[in-house]
């Protein structure tokens, strides 16, 4: 299912929208976090203005939907000059599902724009590595092509920070739609979590909480349909049963287009529900 049917909603009232899952953006047991959230994002962008700039989205994460529809109700409390805020719900049958914050906001730049990150340290699109799994539970694997250049398992020039969880690379939709706000949320849930990559534990991660925040409208830049941005994701800490996530969305220009944050919890899980890893050279 493409990205934008994906997001297919109806209005039944004002602020109140009706849309569906079925299992092509499944992870074992539901829909990927980030396409929820994307959705939620929406919504929101329908109650807001779809013109509005959007700055930031924070969901958590209730309980994973079944397939079928959802509805999702969206409450604006403050819609202002410079700044507007909306509140997302989500359920399933009166379950909840998920529930958003999400910021817009437009105001012309009063000082010089300064970007204190550097670009991700990633090798060129052709010397990358292909993850490959057959696993037919995660058909999310299936919605992005990612080249692997950051956190290869068994390639130590990969590492960034040495014995740092961290995955990432090149990443766009397989089946490429115009960059707005709601696919860089997708896809800053889109890689595997590190931990399930460089440790031997049979575990995965459900995200508790995501917070995207958007630094730039990819809109107003001239970001080809099928280009490929530049993504790194670092779990840098892990206790209690809870870890924390970090990450960078840039183009291939160089803008930094958003920063992620997550806190997910570990849960065990059966080895034969994810696959086996298996990373070959782009090029081969």
């Amino acid at each position: 299912m493409k990205f934008s049917k994906a997001m297919a909603m109806n209005e039944v009232a004002d602020g109140r929208f009706t849309a569906g899952f079925d299992q092509s953006w499944w992870v074992v047991n539901g829909p990927n976090g980030g396409i929820i959230a994307a959705l939620c994002l929406r919504a929101a962008q329908q109650c807001l203005g779809v013109e509005r700039t959007v700055r930031t989205i924070s969901t958590h994460f209730l309980s994973a939907p079944g397939e079928g529809n959802v509805d999702i109700e969206v409450t604006v409390e403050k819609l202002g000059r410079i700044a507007g805020f909306a509140s997302v719900r989500m359920t399933q049958k009166a379950r909840p599902i998920a529930i958003a914050l999400v910021a817009v906001g437009d105001l012309e730049d009063s000082l010089q724009p300064w970007e204190q990150r550097d670009f991700p340290a990633l090798p060129s699109i052709d010397e990358t590595w292909t993850m490959a799994s057959e696993s037919p539970l995660v058909p999310l694997r299936q919605r992005w092509e990612q080249l692997w250049g950051v956190g290869v398992p068994g390639h130590s020039e990969t590492s960034t920070i040495a014995g740092a969880y961290e995955v990432g690379g090149w990443c766009r939709l397989s089946e490429p739609e115009p960059y707005d706000a709601a696919i860089l949320t997708a896809m800053a849930d889109s890689w595997v979590p590190a931990i399930m990559i460089h440790t031997d534990l049979p575990v995965h991660t459900p995200t508790v909480e995501l917070t995207v925040q958007f630094r730039v409208d990819p809109g107003k830049l001239e970001l080809a349909d099928d280009s490929f941005c530049a993504s790194v994701f670092r779990q840098l800490s892990g206790r209690n049963g809870f870890l924390d996530e970090s990450g960078e969305i840039w183009s291939r220009e160089g803008d930094l287009l958003a920063l992620s944050r997550q806190i997910g919890v570990i849960l065990p899980r059966e080895a034969d529900t994810i696959g086996e890893w298996k990373f070959t050279r782009t090029q081969d």
